[in-house]
C-alpha cells in the first residue's frame, strides 16, 4: 500500500495555464510534462457500503492500460483493523488545512468489474470478501479527465504537479473539474504549503476540501454537503501546552473546511452558522493561548479571522432574522400585508450577504489564512521564542485560563447591574468565551462536573440572545430603509418595524426575566478546574 498526501487547488482554466508557465514551477521542474487522458468509473453498493465506509474503489484507463485502485482514509482504515484485530497502520499526520490524506492500493487488471481478490492488503481484502462486494458491485459515477504532470523538486521534497480539466458525471448531472494537484512524493508535507503560499502570490484558486470521488458521490445523491459541528477535542493531562494548542487549532480547523461546501452551496443556513462557530473557536482560542504564541502569529491571524468573520456575519444575521424573527411573527400574524414586504426584502438582502461570503470562501486570501496556519501547525513556527510555557503541561496552563475567564464573566457581570444593552452583551461574550474555553479544556476534567457548568453557561447566554437578536434586527431594518434611498423608506413600511420591535421586546422582557435565575444556577456551580 502507499499513501496520497496531497493539495487541491481548484482554479479557472486560464489560472491552470498561468501555473503551468509559471517561472518557478519552470525552474524546478525535472523533465518535461506529460500528457494523459483518464477515463475512470467509481463503483459501490446499492447501499453506498463503501462510501459510508469513506472508501472510493475506481476502474481507470490510461494509455491503454486499465487499472484498479482502492483508496480509504487512515482513520477509517485503522477502525477497519480494529475491527478485525488486524495491525495498526502507521501513517504520517498530514491532516491539515485542505491536505488529502489516503492509503491507497492499485493493481493492474484486465477486468471491467473491481476483484476484490486483487487487494493485496489482507485487512482491506478480508473486509470485501465479506462483504461479498463483488456480486454487489455496480458503476456509480464516472470521471473523464485531461490530465498534464510534471515532477518538481522543491528543496527536500519531490512533488508531483498535475493540471487536470474535465468532468465528473451521475446519471445526467454533472460537475466540471479544473484544478491543480500539488502530490507529495517524498519530503515532509510543509513543502506543499509553502509551494502553495509561494503560487498564491500571483495565482487565484481556493483549496478544494473534497476529493474527486466525494464530489462524485455528491453528485450522484443529488444531495446539498451538509453542515458539520465540531469534534469534542480529546486532550489528555501528559500533553503540554503546544500539544495543547496544536491538537484544538487543528479541529477548529477541520470545521471550518468541513463546512465550505455547504456556505458555498448556500442552501443550508446551518452551514455558514457552523463556519462561523468554527471561526469564533478559532479566535477565542487564539486569545486564550496568546502568551505562548509569536506575536507575528498572533497579530496575523486575528487580522485575518476578523475579515473572515466580517465577511460570513451578516449572512448568519439575515438567516437568524428571518428564521427567528420574521418567520415566527407571519406566522402569528398571517394576514398583515407589511410584514410580507419587509421579508421580500430581507430574502434579497440575505441573498446578496450570502454573495459575500462565497466570495470570501473563494477569495485567495483565506486560502493564504489556511495555508500559514497548517505550515506554522507543521513546523512550530506559531510558538513564542524563549517561552517556558509552551512546554508546561497543560493542565496546568488549562487552570488558570480558565480562572481568567471566569473572573472576566464576573467583571462583566458586575458592570452591567442597571446598565443597558451595551454592558449585557459583554456579559453574553464573556459567558461566551468561558463556554469555548470549558470546551476546549474539558478532556481534562471529570465529565459530570464540565456538564454542568455547560449546560448553566448555555443557559446563561440564551437568556440574553433575544437581547443580541434584537439589536442586530434594529440594524437589519435601518440597513434596509436606507440602502435603497427614499423609495425602498416607502416600501418598508413604519407598521412592519414597529410590528418587529414589539415581538422582540416582549421576548426580551420574558429572557431578561430569567436571567437572575440563570447567573445564581451558574454562580452555585463549583469551578471544577480548582478542586
Amino acid at each position: 500500500m502507499a499513501e496520497e498526501i496531497e493539495l487541491k487547488l481548484s482554479m479557472a482554466p486560464a489560472q491552470l495555464e498561468k501555473l503551468r508557465r509559471h517561472p518557478f514551477v519552470r525552474m524546478i521542474a525535472q523533465g518535461r510534462a506529460k500528457r494523459r487522458r483518464l477515463v475512470g468509473t467509481y463503483f459501490d453498493t446499492e447501499e453506498l457500503l463503501l462510501r459510508d465506509r469513506r472508501m472510493a474503489l475506481r476502474l481507470r484507463e490510461t494509455g491503454g492500460q486499465r487499472l484498479q485502485t482502492l483508496k480509504i482514509s487512515p482513520d477509517s482504515y485503522a477502525a477497519l483493523a480494529a475491527e478485525r484485530g488486524g495491525a495498526a497502520y502507521r501513517t504520517r499526520d498530514a491532516e491539515l488545512a485542505g491536505i488529502q490524506h489516503l492509503i491507497e492500493h492499485e493493481s493492474a487488471t484486465e477486468s471491467d468489474r473491481p476483484d476484490p481478490l486483487l487487494v493485496a492488503d489482507e485487512t482491506l481484502r478480508a473486509f470485501l470478501l465479506d462483504e461479498r462486494l463483488a456480486e454487489r458491485l455496480e458503476p456509480v459515477f464516472s470521471t473523464d479527465i485531461d490530465r498534464r504532470t510534471l515532477l518538481l523538486r522543491m528543496a527536500d521534497a519531490e512533488i508531483e504537479l498535475a493540471l487536470d480539466l474535465g468532468e465528473i458525471r451521475a446519471d445526467s448531472r454533472s460537475e466540471a473539474i479544473s484544478e491543480a494537484e500539488l502530490e507529495l512524493k517524498s519530503g515532509p508535507p510543509a513543502r506543499l504549503y509553502e509551494l502553495a503560499l509561494l503560487l498564491s502570490e500571483e495565482l487565484a484558486f481556493r483549496l478544494e476540501p473534497r476529493s474527486k470521488a466525494a464530489r462524485g458521490y455528491d453528485l450522484f445523491a443529488a444531495a446539498a454537503p451538509a453542515a458539520s459541528k465540531a469534534a469534542k477535542p480529546e486532550l489528555r493531562t501528559s500533553m503540554s501546552a503546544a500539544e495543547a494548542f496544536d491538537l484544538l487549532a487543528r479541529g477548529c480547523l477541520e470545521q471550518m473546511r468541513a463546512n465550505e461546501s455547504a456556505v458555498l452551496a448556500g442552501a443550508d443556513p446551518e452551514g455558514v452558522h457552523q463556519l462561523r462557530v468554527a471561526v469564533r473557536r478559532l479566535r477565542a482560542l487564539v486569545s486564550l493561548m496568546r502568551s505562548i504564541m509569536a506575536p507575528d502569529a498572533v497579530a496575523f491571524l486575528k487580522e485575518e479571522l476578523r475579515w473572515l468573520q466580517q465577511s460570513l456575519g451578516p449572512a448568519r444575521d439575515w438567516d437568524v432574522f428571518l428564521l427567528e424573527t420574521l418567520t415566527p411573527l407571519a406566522r402569528r400574524l398571517p394576514a398583515e400585508p407589511s410584514l410580507g414586504r419587509l421579508d421580500k426584502a430581507a430574502a434579497a438582502a440575505c441573498t446578496q450577504a450570502y454573495g459575500t461570503a462565497r466570495a470570501a470562501l473563494c477569495d485567495v486570501r483565506y486560502s493564504r489564512l489556511l495555508l500559514r496556519l497548517a505550515l506554522w501547525l507543521e513546523d512550530g513556527g506559531w510558538r513564542r521564542e524563549g517561552s517556558d510555557a509552551v512546554g508546561r503541561p497543560v493542565a496546568a496552563l488549562a487552570a488558570s485560563l480558565l480562572d481568567k475567564r471566569a473572573k472576566a464573566l464576573r467583571k462583566s457581570a458586575r458592570r452591567s447591574k442597571g446598565r443597558g444593552e451595551a454592558e449585557l452583551h459583554e456579559v453574553r461574550i464573556a459567558a461566551k468565551k468561558l463556554r469555548y474555553a470549558v470546551e476546549f479544556f474539558r478532556g481534562l476534567y471529570g465529565a459530570k462536573a464540565v456538564k454542568r457548568l455547560l449546560q448553566r453557561l448555555v443557559a446563561l447566554q440564551d437568556t440574553l440572545g433575544t437581547l443580541n437578536d434584537a439589536v442586530v434586527g434594529h440594524r437589519l431594518i435601518e440597513e434596509l430603509e436606507t440602502a435603497g434611498g427614499a423609495d425602498r423608506k416607502r416600501r418598508l413600511e413604519p407598521r412592519a418595524a414597529g410590528l418587529v420591535i414589539g415581538w422582540q421586546a416582549a421576548r426580551i422582557e420574558a429572557d431578561l426575566g430569567r436571567f437572575a435565575e440563570a447567573w445564581r444556577a451558574y454562580r452555585a456551580a463549583k469551578p471544577f478546574w480548582t478542586r
